[in-house]
């Protein structure tokens, strides 16, 4: 858990763990975490690529499902500010 002023931010990601992608079927080892300020989490997998190079791409968090376990990562919460908190409204067209 990190925290920071008011808000806390948990992420059940294990760095060093390996992680599929659900869209695009890349599997690779977690090398970073990235907690935005509105709780949009993002992990990085770094993997070998098709001409053997190392390469690293970046997932939104609920996109991750653990290989071993099959469990997709839960994210605390997806999206921007809450409108309450001064967010951008849709715009009317």
């Amino acid at each position: 858990m990190f925290d920071t002023g008011k808000y806390a931010y948990k992420s059940d990601l294990k760095l060093g763990e390996r992680y599929r992608d659900k869209t695009t079927g890349l599997d690779g080892h977690l090398v970073s975490i990235h907690l935005y300020e509105h709780a949009c989490e993002r992990g990085t997998l770094r993997y070998v690529n098709g001409q053997r190079d190392v390469s690293e791409a970046t997932f939104d968090a609920p996109e991750l499902i653990h290989v071993v376990t099959g469990v997709p990562a839960q994210s605390q919460r997806t999206g921007g500010p809450d409108r309450a908190m001064g967010g951008r409204s849709n715009p009317v067209r």
